[in-house]
């Protein structure tokens, strides 16, 4: 009866020391997302996807109940991006601005950004060692996937200020598949001068949403889900592909999205193949093809495509 008793107190406790280390690890992951959108701050960064690398300058300020944040890409041909509150704009070089509606940057790491709540209900936080990045005392916070084939990530986050340093994806063979790295970070209490005349300036509104495309009725239906994603109802389908497109589903988990394409058969090999973080996996069937592309492993591809009947 002893033993039985002790061996409860001991799972008690080890069950204690498990949650209290996952609360200390989403407080940290708390600290990170505020981070991003609360300070003044000017940084550089590098991605790493496969053989491509990107590096680009991100600002970001607040003054009052106005945010504001610049993207500018340090490589040739580049599109610089700018986010005032809830509108973004995309200054080409050749046309006008594209201007759309969100609060972030899509070309920002995700992780940062979307809704705190959601993403405790994907991952466990388990806090890692501490190191030193870039002059900066990092501490390691791992996001483990709840489920198989979803990425996880690993944070680097400098200890004083909460800012990421460095995000990686990881697959589920814990293999880096992209990789986020700060090279510069300076935190500031003034709204920098290019940012307060960004703010002042005079810049076009959103246009109205077009209409999507509307695909013609057919018989088709995806039979599966991944663990965690729900189907978008009225996911938007962009004109041009409208006369390509059988059927279309847009996925998500409240953090990634996975795109699932059904087109006229063209008698292509089945293919599989990842740019960096994302799959794009082809089916090709007797009456059509399939393609799935978003942040999932292959195995989970795979399924889906199977899953269209």
């Amino acid at each position: 009866m002893n033993k039985v008793v002790s061996l409860c107190c001991t799972l008690l406790l080890m069950c204690s020391s498990l949650l209290r280390a996952d609360e200390a690890g989403w407080a940290l992951f708390d600290r990170v997302q505020l981070s991003v959108k609360q300070y003044n701050f000017e940084s550089s960064f590098v991605v790493f996807k496969g053989s491509q690398v990107e590096t680009f300058r991100w600002q970001h300020g607040r003054k009052g109940d106005n945010e504001i944040e610049h993207l500018v890409p340090l490589d040739a041909g580049g599109i610089d991006i700018l986010r005032r509150d809830g509108t973004v704009y995309y200054f080409l070089t050749d046309r006008p601005a594209l201007v759309t509606t969100s609060d972030s940057i899509k070309e920002l790491p995700a992780i940062l950004f979307r809704d705190s709540e959601q993403i405790r209900k994907l991952y466990t936080a388990v806090l890692g060692s501490s190191s030193v990045m870039s002059g900066h005392t990092a501490q390691l916070l791992r996001l483990s996937a709840n489920d198989a084939g979803r990425h996880s990530y690993w944070l680097w986050v400098e200890v004083e200020s909460g800012f990421p340093l460095r995000i990686d994806i990881m697959s589920e063979q814990q293999a880096p598949l992209e990789r986020w790295l700060v090279t510069h970070m300076q935190i500031s209490p003034e709204l920098p001068e290019n940012l307060q005349r960004l703010l002042d300036s005079e810049l076009p509104e959103p246009a109205d949403r077009q209409t999507g495309a509307v695909l013609p009725e057919n018989q088709l239906q995806l039979g599966w889900l991944p663990e965690g994603y729900q189907l978008v109802s009225d996911p938007h389908i962009v004109p041009q592909l409208q006369q390509s497109l059988l059927s279309y589903w847009l996925l998500t988990d409240g953090l990634h999205q996975v795109s699932v394409f059904v087109q006229p058969s063209q008698q292509m090999p089945t293919q599989a193949y990842r740019d960096g973080a994302t799959t794009i996996y082809m089916l090709s069937a007797p009456q059509h093809d399939i393609t799935v592309i978003g942040p999932v492993s292959i195995n989970v591809a795979e399924r889906l495509a199977a899953a269209v009947r």
